[in-house]
């Protein structure tokens, strides 16, 4: 519970920085809650960092999506926020520690787990936005068809 709620101060804190204010504001706040509570969700199912980050950054896409369609808001607003409590800050700062000190074991070793966790958030994100798109121009030709 506490994780879920730093996750919606951290993503509200970042949405502050973009000027968002009232519903927006607390809707971007609520995209980062949801992204960390589909990660943990899944790895509690499954503890596998890439189908957590995959998954997340795929919940925090459609619920991005939805939001914009419904706020009027570019999809960008909700999803970077929505993303920021999957980016593997401390991972990407021991291996650029790591390649400083010339440690280049360790530095491997962070190096691909930061990148396995960016991989996972891009596909997320991919797969989501195609899906979503799809959905969305199959449901639009459909009501334009019954209008008609």
């Amino acid at each position: 519970m506490i994780q879920i709620f730093a996750s919606f101060a951290g993503s509200l804190g970042f949405a502050l920085l973009y000027n968002l204010r009232g519903k927006k504001l607390w809707t971007a706040g609520v995209s980062g809650m949801i992204s960390w509570a589909a990660y943990l969700f899944v790895w509690n199912q499954m503890p596998s960092g890439f189908a957590a980050n995959l998954a997340a950054a795929a919940v925090a896409t459609i619920y991005a999506e939805t939001m914009a369609r419904i706020l009027k808001t570019p999809v960008t607003v909700f999803l970077i926020t929505g993303i920021i409590p999957l980016v593997p800050g401390g991972n990407l700062y021991y291996t650029m520690n790591y390649v400083i000190a010339k440690e280049w074991h360790l530095f491997s070793l962070y190096g691909q787990k930061t990148m396995l966790t960016a991989i996972a958030i891009a596909a997320g994100i991919m797969v989501a936005s195609s899906l979503y798109g799809i959905c969305a121009s199959i449901v639009h030709h459909y009501a334009i068809k019954n209008i008609k």
